[in-house]
């Protein structure tokens, strides 16, 4: 194994501040894969909550390594007659030379992994990997580099559907569209395309991104009429909350059906997608209590989502053209960060070009 102990890597050095500069990787384990970043960019969610110190310290601590959207190239593979049962046999095969997924890093040398990545070299091994579900993926031909960073998020919200049941013609509300929620809104349609799905979302400019992937489009204001015409008076059969706002979370009753008062009446189904920095607190719960909802939360993802998402791209049916990528040199992140925290929701997503 060749020696790689330290990378450049985008580091948040304390909140609101953030450098590209070199860091210390762990020593590489024997069963070591070792990826260079190609790509990788700032989740508007995770990323920007950690760069505006609003994660809980249990979690993280300055100075940190962000990231985890990356894709790049297998520059190391472990020698041949190395134990890799730790992974799926489709990551054992993976060669040098070979485009992948690379995603998350959970150590490194002097800084704190927060869920890591961020990192021109990445060593993905037994100490730094979480193996049930970030092992490295290849990328099919026909897919990009910059899509397979946006592949990781559309990932999310496919373990949260995973959770849900999905019948024909039910209304499906996703709140947010962020890469997250206009993931879960084609995802939703591709496994059952006979399903309605309505997005409600508060910013203009993403209120049009939107509008290429979901059957309805609406405000929070104007919602709980549009939806209550949109149903013909039913509301929402479920419902994915997507925008990672604590605040929203707590009256999502206003928007699901009534139900689940009998054995045949199924009630209606929340699932949180959300990354919540603050507590949630729920409206009244008369509000709630009539509603017999069920209610269930995810996060990161699960094993298999990334070919899954992978292979619907290669196949046409994700798509990410729609998208309003901006791409930016990675030299460039201190100021890509300070851009985003500026304008808020009005940038969808920023890629890193590593070779700039």
């Amino acid at each position: 194994m060749s020696s790689y102990k330290t990378t450049r890597a985008v580091v948040i050095e304390r909140p609101f501040e953030a450098n590209l500069r070199e860091i210390k990787l762990t020593e590489p384990k024997e069963d070591a894969f070792i990826a260079k970043t190609l790509f990788s960019s700032i989740s508007t969610g995770t990323d920007m909550k950690t760069y505006k110190g609003m994660q809980h310290p249990e979690q993280c601590y300055y100075p940190l390594v962000p990231g985890y959207e990356t894709a790049g190239v297998i520059v190391e593979v472990p020698k041949e007659g190395v134990n890799l049962d730790r992974i799926p046999e489709s990551a054992r095969k993976l060669k040098v030379g070979d485009r992948v997924m690379i995603n998350e890093c959970r150590q490194y040398g002097d800084v704190c992994a927060a869920w890591g990545g961020g990192s021109e070299y990445t060593i993905k091994d037994s100490f730094t990997t979480n193996d049930g579900f970030d092992y490295m993926v290849k990328i099919p031909d026909n897919v990009t580099d910059i899509q397979a960073v946006l592949a990781y998020l559309a990932c999310v919200p496919l373990k949260g559907i995973k959770r849900m049941t999905l019948r024909p013609n039910e209304t499906i509300v996703v709140i947010g569209a962020g890469m997250v929620g206009i993931s879960a809104i084609q995802e939703l349609k591709i496994l059952e395309p006979t399903l309605k799905v309505v997005c409600i979302e508060r910013n203009e400019f993403r209120r049009s991104i939107a509008e290429k992937y979901a059957d309805l489009v609406v405000t929070p204001e104007e919602a709980v009429d549009a939806l209550r015409d949109f149903t013909d008076g039913k509301m929402a059969d479920q419902l994915m909350e997507c925008s990672g706002n604590p605040e929203v979370v707590g009256t999502l009753h206003k928007y699901i059906k009534n139900g689940g008062w009998g054995d045949d009446d199924i009630p209606a189904h929340i699932h949180l997608q959300g990354d919540y920095p603050d507590r949630i607190i729920f409206d009244h719960y008369h509000r709630w209590f009539v509603k017999n909802a069920t209610i269930t939360m995810t996060c990161a993802l699960r094993g298999g989502c990334k070919e899954q998402v992978l292979q619907w791209i290669s196949e046409g049916k994700f798509d990410t053209e729609g998208l309003p990528i901006e791409v930016w040199p990675v030299s460039k992140c201190k100021e890509a960060f300070e851009y985003l925290n500026k304008k808020g929701a009005d940038v969808f997503k920023i890629v890193f070009d590593w070779s700039k």
